[in-house]
């Protein structure tokens, strides 16, 4: 018999998810019988309750945003628990790659069905991210969307984005990955193992959650003028066709920056200033409740 685990982000889509608990709640009753539930307190929460409970139960149900699925994820890693998502938060990235319907019963009713995958986890350091690495403007425009309150979903970042334009400067970086080593100077670097990014940027499009690889978006230093330019291609992923951008596939990577670099994972900010950063991808690391 299935045991069911629900970790609920009340603060999820600036505060939707507390609104609409109830809902989601009786839904879920309906669905999938007796749960239980945990609700998320402060940052880093989610992670602390899923490491506890990944191994006594057979489905993790995760409500929120990306950034508790973050955390969720962060804790389940060695564990023998399935992940669910209830997307519920401002960009919901991740769960783009699990082809998951739009409507909140039919999400519900796949995890009834329970049709599960394995898929990769990244890994930076000690830290995991379901989808995607950001690095340089990226992580620029995580920090700016944090200060925005009164916007809501892809408004948020694309507001965050238009702002941060003006006051980031490129940056310059060692890169290495697959035996060569480069010295750069960039706009962006996205480490994908998702398709999209900061709530609808299709930064590595092509990428696949389960092939064993990273899809790498390097976006060369670019003026104010080329951002405004190009800026539009981003969200359709018409982008990697640019002189400016190099795609590639691999499965490690290492970046150094001797003044710092900003970096976020997931739309979590990692730092502003870290200087050394090794990237690894861990095949097959987590099973996952989705739609085939």
């Amino acid at each position: 018999m299935k045991k069911y685990a629900v970790i609920l982000n009340p603060a999820a889509g600036r505060g939707k998810v507390k609104n609409q608990e109830g809902i989601i709640f009786d839904l879920l009753k309906k669905e999938i019988g007796d749960f239980d539930i945990f609700r998320t307190e402060f940052p880093g929460h989610g992670q602390d309750i899923s490491r506890k409970i990944c191994s006594d139960y057979s489905v993790i149900v995760a409500i929120g945003g990306d950034g508790t699925m973050h955390e969720t994820v962060n804790g389940m890693i060695g564990g023998t628990a399935a992940l669910a998502a209830v997307p519920a938060g401002s960009g919901n990235d991740f769960i783009k790659m699990l082809n998951l319907p739009r409507d909140l019963k039919d999400i519900i009713h796949v995890i009834q069905e329970d049709k599960r995958k394995k898929i990769d986890i990244g890994k930076v350091g000690e830290i995991y991210f379901p989808n995607g690495l950001g690095i340089g403007f990226d992580a620029w425009v995580v920090r700016e969307s944090q200060k925005i309150k009164k916007l809501r979903g892809f408004s948020i970042y694309l507001y965050a984005v238009l702002k941060t334009v003006f006051s980031y400067p490129n940056s310059s970086i060692i890169f290495s990955a697959d035996g060569v080593t480069e010295m750069k100077d960039i706009f962006l670097i996205a480490v994908g193992n998702g398709r999209a990014m900061g709530g609808g940027f299709f930064l590595t499009p092509d990428a696949l959650i389960d092939d064993g690889k990273f899809d790498v978006c390097i976006i060369h230093a670019l003026s104010k003028r080329e951002v405004f330019l190009n800026l539009p291609k981003a969200i359709t992923g018409a982008h990697v066709t640019m002189p400016q951008v190099k795609m590639i596939r691999t499965d490690k990577l290492e970046i150094r920056s001797e003044e710092g670099i900003a970096v976020h994972a997931d739309g979590e900010l990692l730092g502003m200033n870290l200087k050394n950063l090794d990237i690894s991808i861990m095949p097959q690391a987590l099973e996952v409740v989705c739609r085939p």
